[in-house]
């Protein structure tokens, strides 16, 4: 099986998380057989390269093994550009947890990032030294035209990670529904209701599964959940605790509905559950 990723990338800065970063994209790097390129968006010194060169080595990396970038001007832009020219696979950033919520590695940046990513990209919730182990994953299913590649992804991710579990979310919402109930539908009609829907989109992912040949020696485990996609999976994959979650990139452009409501994607980025995988469509 083919690695998912084979050019990776790291936006490395001298935050306190940068060596667990760093730690964990030269994992990747070592996992998929990938090239990595780490990207600094500031002024290019003499002290600030020696800095660099001595974190690099105290992790067991050196500049004939891994490519380095500068870059000045907009963060976003600069590690957008970078990426884009490169061909960049899979760019891995952090974000730090504090008092509950997800306050984002550099502020507005990597927000800018998760709307719109030039690639695939892995945000890490609160990094730390040790190594991360993915062995429990979830990943949203849309039926959408950018699944397969997003599914497709997770299963070979978890392929080299050795994961235990896969849990494959699906959500749903049936027209008409809340409508109908308070129309006079007994509670216990509507609960037959939401039970038959779950079981068919269930048979759905079953099929989808068979179709595209992604049945593996993981475990998998099929979940149908009623209600606003986004929120439900994010409720639902923080119960589960995760070590990750796996969904497609927001579109390139959002449609005006997204604009005057929060996208789907949104309910996640407020507080993210756990590590977040964002695959973009090839």
């Amino acid at each position: 099986m083919d690695a998912p990723f084979k050019k990776l990338a790291l936006a490395v800065t001298f935050s306190p998380t940068s060596r667990a970063l760093l730690r964990e994209a030269a994992r990747l790097k070592d996992l998929f057989n990938a090239e990595l390129l780490l990207i600094h968006v500031g002024e290019r010194t003499t002290e600030i390269e020696t800095r660099m060169i001595e974190m690099l080595q105290s992790i067991g990396l050196s500049l004939p093994n891994v490519n380095l970038e500068w870059g000045l001007g907009d963060p976003a832009q600069v590690i957008n550009s970078v990426c884009i020219k490169n061909k960049i696979d899979l760019l891995i950033a952090g974000a730090l947890e504090k008092e509950g919520l997800i306050t984002y590695f550099t502020g507005s940046i990597a927000r800018k990032l998760m709307r719109n990513p030039p690639c695939s990209l892995l945000v890490l919730v609160s990094p730390k030294d040790s190594t991360k182990v993915y062995n429990k994953i979830c990943a949203g299913v849309s039926f959408g035209p950018e699944c397969p590649d997003t599914i497709n992804k997770t299963f070979r991710f978890a392929h080299f990670e050795h994961t235990k579990e896969i849990t494959l979310i699906r959500e749903f919402q049936v027209p008409g529904h809340s409508i109908a109930v308070y129309d006079g539908v007994s509670s216990n009609e509507t609960q037959s209701n939401r039970n038959r829907w779950i079981k068919e989109e269930e048979d759905k992912m079953r099929v989808f599964l068979a179709e595209h040949n992604l049945n593996t020696g993981i475990k998998i485990n099929l979940v149908a959940l009623y209600g606003r996609s986004g929120w439900e999976a994010k409720n639902y994959v923080q119960q589960l605790n995760a070590d990750l979650f796996v969904t497609p990139a927001p579109p390139k452009k959002l449609k005006l509905v997204d604009r005057l409501f929060q996208h789907d994607n949104e309910f996640i980025f407020e507080s993210l559950p756990c590590s977040l995988l964002m695959i973009k469509g090839n």
